[in-house]
Parts: C-alpha cells; sequence; structure tokens
C-alpha cells in the first residue's frame, strides 16, 4: 500500500484516497498587451482627448479611463502630489468599495528638463497594479495602465504631432 502525504486524508471506508479538488477562479487575471504601439494608442482616443494631450503643459499628464468604468473620465495631473481613493478629499475621488480610502498617490518630480511622475500604493487593501503587475512604488511611463480597484486608467503625457489616422 502506498502511503499517502500527512496532509491527504485517507477515506477510511474505501482505505484510499479522498478525491481532492479545488476550484481555481482565474476571471479575474488579465493581461496587458505588450508593446501596443504608441500610434495605436493615440488613435483609440477621441479627437477631443488627442487635442487636449496636445495642450497639456510640458510638466504635466493626464489619466484617461479608456475601459471599465468610469470610461472617459479624464483627470488631470498637474501638481506636485495627487492623491486617488474612495475619501471625497482625494484628489481623484473613484467611489467604489474596491478603492481604499487612501489607496495611492502621483507625485510629480522635476529632474533638469525632464518630469516623472510616479504612483505609489498607500497600504490599500487591493493594491495598485500598473499594467497588470501589483506594484507599491514605480515611476509611470506614457500608455501605462493603472488599475486601482475595479478602474483602469491609462497614463498620457503631452503628445504632439497628429493622429496616424488623420495622415493621409
Amino acid at each position: 500500500m502506498i502511503t499517502p502525504p500527512s496532509d491527504i486524508p485517507l477515506d477510511p471506508q474505501k482505505g484510499n484516497l479522498d478525491d481532492l479538488t479545488s476550484t481555481l477562479n482565474v476571471s479575474s487575471l488579465r493581461s496587458v498587451p505588450e508593446g501596443i504601439g504608441e500610434s495605436i494608442l493615440l488613435d483609440s482616443l477621441s479627437n477631443e482627448e488627442f487635442n487636449i494631450l496636445k495642450d497639456l503643459d510640458s510638466d504635466s499628464a493626464m489619466f484617461i479611463s479608456l475601459a471599465g468604468p468610469g470610461q472617459g473620465a479624464r483627470f488631470l495631473l498637474n501638481s506636485d502630489c495627487v492623491t486617488i481613493g474612495r475619501d471625497p478629499k482625494s484628489e481623484i475621488f473613484l467611489d467604489d468599495v474596491t478603492v481604499s480610502r487612501k489607496h495611492c498617490q502621483v507625485s510629480r518630480t522635476r529632474v533638469g528638463s525632464s518630469t516623472i511622475f510616479e504612483i505609489e500604493d498607500l497600504k490599500s487593501l487591493n493594491g495598485t497594479y500598473v499594467n497588470a503587475i501589483s506594484k507599491v512604488k514605480t515611476s509611470l511611463n506614457h500608455g501605462d495602465e493603472v488599475q486601482v480597484g475595479k478602474y483602469r486608467l491609462t497614463f498620457f503625457s503631452p503628445v504632439a504631432g497628429k493622429k496616424s489616422s488623420e495622415i493621409r
């Protein structure tokens, strides 16, 4: 007779192992497609959204909700610290139980002529995800998708030129 590991119970009547099954729910797991080109990303914007990004100051950025709850919402990042959470006092107020009261914050730092934006999770219950990877603190790049609770926000820095769909 084979001796099972001590943490697997025997069925005393059959003398064999219990049928052990488990269920893994992967419906909440998703991937962010890698390598989405900037032209595809910018072409997904409306003309109004694209023109807003063209008019941004060089030391500002913007979150645009391209999908999911709040689709179409735009959040300007034009101060040194922007808080995101369910607390109505947050600069970016996301009213849903999947968002902690003080979920995360985006900080802006100027280094020479460049502006760097970083997002930091504030010990939220559900975490902060950048491109579907949980992050405690990381810098944001043009096109990054940030997930806060059930909200998905795409980070945009200022753009120049025209959308590729407008070029003939």
